[in-house]
């Protein structure tokens, strides 16, 4: 497995941890959507995937370092090119249906958990998409 699949899969499992936690807090009224613990959730939250993907990374550069310090060959520049392209498509769907909870009037901090949500599940798509594309082969 190279780097930069490893990376993906990286990217896919913090993010899937860490932003199930919030969404999931949420979802099961752990938390109250609309309070401040909501909010110190959300910050916990990322803080825990800045530090889950540095330290994850920097794990993996230590087992393959020269693959972590080569630069992208044309195919991994593509792969993260149509991986790209494939998230932001995902993105503009999500911000399009912002629309239906917006019309049947949910306040505006659900608003933004929907859009986290949305920027959630992109990211989720481009880190998929970019394991399914290494493992084709491009």
């Amino acid at each position: 497995m190279s780097f930069r699949e490893l990376s993906a899969w990286i990217s896919l499992v913090t993010v899937v941890v860490c932003f199930g936690v919030y969404f999931g807090s949420i979802a099961t009224g752990s938390v109250s959507p609309r309070g401040f613990d909501t909010l110190h959730l959300l910050l916990l939250c990322v803080a825990a995937l800045v530090v889950l993907q540095i330290a994850s990374h920097a794990v993996a550069a230590r087992l393959a370092p020269k693959d972590a310090r080569a630069p992208r060959d044309e195919r991994e520049r593509l792969i993260a090119w149509r991986a790209q392209s494939l998230g932001y498509y995902v993105l503009m769907v999500g911000v399009l249906l912002l629309a239906a909870p917006a019309h049947f009037g949910h306040p505006p901090v659900d608003l933004l958990n929907f859009a986290l949500l949305d920027v959630v599940v992109a990211a989720l798509a481009v880190s998929v998409a970019q394991i399914v594309f290494f493992r084709r082969g491009g």
